[in-house]
């Protein structure tokens, strides 16, 4: 079975959504697009406020509050989703094991991006995410909808893959032991220490690959030569065991599908990420290095 892609173009969804109406054979016979728009504010319904206001032809709205919704008193920010939750979400959406995911959002790719990890946490392969999202799309000149399609729910076999999450234990093994690299996404004002405002900081060892890094202009992900070179900048190497970071668990997922682009399927997600480190971490754990010390 071939490698299903990271990434799908515009170009490409709209010819399987073209084919699908006109009942042509369609490159992918099961194909699902999930508008995945989110906002962190709690009083900001992504379904109400983005995707009925209009979507991509054909999408069912995947709602990350719902399925990964914020823990109160809990220092995890977004906790992953019960196994039973996921199944039967996702089975409603009809999804099924064979299904291809295509994941999009109208913002900046974070929330598509933890889609696309958490259905691969789950043990479902066949998932994308469309390069640019709903703003690339529109950007086309492509039609966009308010009509909801109705589907028959799915058979969705949950395969959890545990390998592809680290929690705070096993990251203070990871930072003692220097087996497993660590990625942070964090914008370089949060990865670095401030000493003028007290702030910042990252994971002793981590190197640091900025989320907005990773786009062109238009919104669209750089090209793999331009991936690579961020990675080699960074002093990561593919080759070695990876664990992915950032400040909630949502950027990381970024770069653990840039890793992805690249062929490295096996990057973890250190779900708890800086807002769990910082918490409850000893200080002699939080490297507070200014930009001038690098």
């Amino acid at each position: 079975m071939a490698r299903i892609s990271t990434l799908v173009s515009t170009n490409w969804l709209r010819e399987q959504i073209l084919c699908s109406a006109r009942g042509l054979p369609k490159l992918t016979n099961s194909l699902r697009v999930l508008d995945t728009s989110w906002m962190p504010d709690a009083d900001v319904d992504g379904y109400k406020q983005f995707y009925q206001e209009a979507h991509i032809p054909t999408a069912l709205h995947f709602d990350l509050k719902k399925v990964s919704p914020p823990v109160s008193g809990s220092n995890v920010k977004f906790k992953i989703p019960d196994t039973n939750y996921f199944q039967d979400y996702v089975e409603n959406l009809g999804i099924s094991n064979s299904t291809h995911v295509i994941a999009y959002d109208r913002f900046n790719t974070r929330p598509s991006f933890r889609t696309w990890f958490l259905f691969r946490l789950f043990g479902h392969d066949k998932i994308s995410v469309l390069n640019g999202g709903l703003r690339q799309w529109i950007m086309n000149g492509f039609h966009v909808t308010t009509e909801e399609p109705s589907v028959e729910k799915g058979e969705f076999k949950v395969n959890f893959k545990s390998h592809l999450l680290r929690d705070y234990e096993a990251m203070v093994k990871i930072v003692k032991s220097q087996k497993e690299q660590i990625m942070d996404a964090r914008g370089s004002e949060s990865f670095y220490y401030s000493e003028t405002e007290d702030s910042g900081g990252h994971i002793p060892g981590a190197k640091n690959i900025p989320f907005s890094s990773l786009f062109n202009e238009d919104g669209t992900v750089k090209s793999k030569n331009e991936l690579k070179k961020l990675f080699d900048d960074a002093g990561i190497d593919l080759k070695l065991p990876l664990v992915s970071s950032c400040l909630t668990g949502m950027t990381a997922c970024g770069l653990i599908a840039a890793a992805n682009i690249l062929g490295k399927d096996d990057v973890s997600l250190y779900n708890g990420s800086f807002t769990e480190w910082g918490a409850v971490s000893e200080p002699s754990l939080i490297a507070k290095i200014t930009k001038t010390d690098s």
